[in-house]
């Protein structure tokens, strides 16, 4: 049986999502890069926001509380230079970073979650699929992106599966529970085990 979403439970995701992030550094993308890759968004009908990790956090700002009941989540996004990076321990590389998804089963996303994942590793950023699956992470690679060109993803909930699509290529993880459920969004987040080493940024925009 599901269990409602208790009031105390949604007053510890808000403040969790309106925490203060510090100032750091100037993001390594400019603003002029900012301004042509908006460009790229135009033929998609969608202005996309940037999103930021700044150095030594994890969190990105904004990162907004937000609900959904949709079973699909299909959004836009694009890399740019400031995504490639080199981690302090060679071992963490591999990691995979968290670029948007959200919970489920009515749930902590630690628990049970859907998202995209990305990485810089052998000279390429790489795009997963990630789940918590009852608290086990999954995860398998769906395919690569370049800097600067946007990628379309889907995410779409089934009975036993998440399938996700990305750029036309997909993958499906097995799901923990099944039926519909109020979950909050999850979004950018660099880690793993290490804090970005530099500012780090992100374009999406959700799409219809």
């Amino acid at each position: 049986m599901r269990k409602p979403f208790t009031a105390a439970f949604c007053s510890l995701l808000l403040m969790a999502a309106s925490c203060t992030k510090t100032a750091g550094d100037l993001p390594v993308a400019t603003t002029g890069e900012h301004s042509s890759s908006n460009d790229l968004f135009t033929g998609l009908a969608v202005t996309p926001t940037t999103y930021t990790i700044l150095k030594g956090q994890q969190y990105c700002n904004p990162n907004p509380l937000v609900f959904t009941s949709k079973s699909k989540l299909s959004f836009a996004a694009l890399f740019d230079s400031s995504c490639i990076y080199k981690t302090v321990d060679p071992l963490n590389q591999d990691d995979i970073n968290k670029l948007y998804g959200f919970s489920d089963c009515n749930s902590q996303h630690l628990e049970n979650s859907a998202r995209i994942g990305w990485r810089w590793s052998n000279d390429s950023l790489r795009i997963f699929g990630f789940v918590h699956n009852g608290g086990t992470m999954l995860f398998g690679e769906i395919t690569t992106a370049k800097i600067g060109k946007v990628i379309k993803c889907k995410i779409v909930c089934l009975d036993t599966q998440y399938v996700f699509t990305v750029d036309g290529k997909t993958l499906s993880i097995p799901r923990h529970c099944s039926g519909n459920y109020t979950r909050y969004k999850l979004y950018p987040y660099f880690g793993g085990d290490e804090v970005a080493p530099h500012d780090i940024t992100i374009q999406m925009a959700d799409l219809k």
